[in-house]
């Protein structure tokens, strides 16, 4: 059973114009976090996820492709970090997001603060890129 307030959190790894992999973030105060959603009971914590980066972003969910899962630590809470890739030669990145969207494309060099406080667990692939 889900515990009450169990989140799950994602990124989409994608290409920008230069070739360049950026990932979708959550822009905050002070820097980035993932996009993270409550884990609803009697659902997968992946289709949980991808409900909620149906509401949130603007692709073809069928070019969407799930690259790996791992955890984080953020505030002692473990969550599950859905980790997809986005393969669309025709669109960028920002044309994914909606003009009033709170989320953000960015390259990896501009989020390490955030993987540090998220606490990747283990060696991420992801994180390789």
């Amino acid at each position: 059973m889900i515990k009450e307030n169990h989140y799950v959190a994602c990124t989409i790894l994608a290409q920008d114009k230069d070739g360049r992999y950026v990932f979708l973030v959550k822009k905050e105060k002070e820097g980035f976090s993932f996009p993270a959603t409550v884990a609803e009971p009697k659902k997968t914590g992946l289709a949980c996820v991808i409900n909620r980066l149906k509401e949130i972003v603007h692709l073809d969910i069928e070019k969407l492709e799930l690259s790996e899962l791992t955890n984080a630590i953020v505030d002692n809470h473990r969550i599950p970090l859905f980790v997809f890739s986005y393969d669309n030669v025709d669109t960028l990145p920002h044309d994914l997001l909606p003009e009033d969207s709170e989320l953000s494309w960015a390259h990896s060099e501009n989020i390490v603060s955030t993987l540090e406080q998220w606490k990747i667990s283990g060696v991420p692939q992801f994180l390789l890129i």
